[in-house]
């Protein structure tokens, strides 16, 4: 399948450190010119806030639709995925989301789109920190 859309979990850019496939599949979506939604469980206003700072003010420019507050247990024209399919006006065998919530997962599945969990290409967090701890160690001696 050869996505002409992209329907991404916020879930997809965690605070720090976004998975590269994410990143990845944004950035080849934006030089395609494919639109790109959001979709959050967050309400509005804390989403609203993650978004800003994952993005800062490019977010309302990155995103063709953002759908906050989704409820991935709806169904029918209420179903999150089916909301934004239509406002994209794209079928869902031609959408890929992007998620790596188990709920949204399941839930664009049931909604018969591709699904891509992104993987994290970066060095775990508490990683990274045990890294520093020898690095600073090492360099303190």
């Amino acid at each position: 399948m050869t996505a002409q859309a992209f329907i991404f979990d916020l879930s997809s850019f965690p605070a720090t450190d976004a998975p590269a496939d994410a990143v990845r599949l944004l950035d080849q979506a934006i030089e395609n010119g494919l639109p790109c939604a959001l979709i959050s469980e967050l309400p509005h206003d804390q989403a609203g806030e993650q978004l800003r700072r994952r993005f800062g003010d490019t977010a309302h420019h990155i995103f063709s639709v953002v759908l906050t507050g989704a409820d991935f247990e709806a169904r029918g024209h209420k179903a999150p995925y089916s909301v934004v399919l239509g406002q994209l006006g794209v079928p869902p065998d031609e959408a890929l989301a992007v998620t790596t919530s188990p709920r949204a997962i399941a839930a664009a599945r049931t909604a018969q789109i591709g699904v891509q969990a992104p993987k994290a290409a970066v060095v775990p967090t508490v990683m990274r920190k045990d890294m520093r701890k020898v690095m600073m160690q090492t360099t303190t001696h």
